[in-house]
């Protein structure tokens, strides 16, 4: 008991003097409780999303029907050709396009109504929380303004994808590409070892080249990052039921490395600034924490405050998510994916670039 209390009063001492570690293990809780009053609040109130309106009859209920839903304060209305409306779909430039077919305003005074096609993409939780309840609110209320009757006004939905998509389909995609951003920053923490314990400073004495042992490094764990999310899609698929595109796998595989290198990257250039592995761990959770919630792989980024939008297109866990759940399950994409492959090299470079620039043996 007597050494209980030097022991102590060591570990204290040893803590204070590592004042990055101290800094941001008292920084990180403040953090946590800003994130998650962002993501879950309400948001912005006057949000809106992005709708298309394609109208194939002439007649005045179909013209009603479109200034009606021109009213409603959630949506901008862009109205224009089926096509191209279903392709701006797609690229994830619309949430849902509304389709009202020709001779809708005849099978109205028939009464027998023909319904409206709404399109969209299953794959986006927030169009189907959010959007598409507005929606069929929207249609209700147009529905008693043209019939003053019994409901006659349908909706008929229409994905993009052949099989519906489920919650586990958004998900999975953003899990994968968590474990490739904690695998690829946390990876550095072994150069961190070897530089606290002086092993890089006695190798740095010997004629070893420094890309020959930060080489072999980055190769072993790239190796370990794709046998993880191999892993990781092998079980989604055989115990989630996530519908994968196999067509992609080639180019999965390469999106996988390509941001592996890229946060592999951004962690050699984190640990060029901590002395100590107690001191790395905080550093990397601050930087790989608010990218868990702002870049959209788990939280649909659309469901955000507009005012926290340009922070999430500068993280990378953003299109590196986009890209894996476009090329996974085929989801409409926030970012074309050459713009998601070339922000990610553009990581790659610019933190490898930093990352040798301050490397240090001690």
């Amino acid at each position: 008991m007597s050494a209980f209390v030097p022991l102590l009063l060591a570990n204290h001492r040893e803590f204070v003097r590592d004042r990055t570690a101290l800094f941001w293990t008292l920084a990180f809780p403040i953090l946590f409780v800003g994130i998650f009053s962002i993501v879950l609040s309400r948001g912005d109130d006057g949000a809106s999303y992005a709708v298309g309106l394609v109208v194939e009859d002439d007649s005045p209920q179909a013209q009603a029907l479109a200034r009606l839903l021109a009213e409603v304060n959630a949506f901008e209305l862009t109205q224009g050709g089926r096509g191209a409306e279903i392709d701006s779909l797609r690229d994830g430039d619309r949430r849902a396009v509304v389709v009202v077919p020709a001779g809708f305003g005849a099978s109205i005074d028939a009464g027998a109504p023909q319904p409206l096609q709404v399109h969209y993409d299953a794959a986006q939780a927030t169009t189907q929380q959010v959007v598409i309840p507005v929606l069929l609110g929207a249609v209700e209320a147009a529905d008693r303004a043209l019939t003053q009757t019994s409901p006659m006004v349908t909706v008929e939905f229409v994905t993009l994808q052949s099989e519906r998509l489920e919650t586990i389909d958004f998900i999975m995609p953003g899990i994968i590409a968590m474990s490739v951003m904690n695998a690829g920053v946390f990876g550095a923490i072994n150069m961190v070892s070897l530089r606290e314990r002086r092993v890089l400073r006695r190798l740095s004495a010997t004629p070893l080249p420094a890309w020959a042992l930060v080489g072999a490094d980055v190769v072993f764990r790239l190796v370990v990052l794709l046998v993880q999310a191999a892993l990781l899609l092998v079980l989604a698929v055989l115990i989630g039921g996530v519908k994968v595109q196999a067509a992609n796998l080639p180019a999965l595989a390469g999106v996988t490395l390509l941001g592996g290198l890229a946060f592999l990257a951004i962690g050699f250039f984190l640990g060029a600034f901590a002395k100590t592995e107690q001191g790395f761990f905080p550093i990397a959770q601050v930087v790989t924490f608010p990218m868990l919630f702002l870049s959209g792989v788990f939280f649909p980024v659309d469901a955000m405050p507009d005012w926290i939008r340009p922070l999430v297109s500068a993280l990378p866990l953003t299109y590196l998510g986009d890209g894996m759940r476009q090329l996974m399950v085929g989801g409409a994409p926030v970012n074309a994916m050459v713009v998601n492959v070339g922000v990610l090299a553009a990581f790659l470079v610019v933190f490898f670039g930093l990352a040798v620039r301050f490397f240090r043996y001690e």
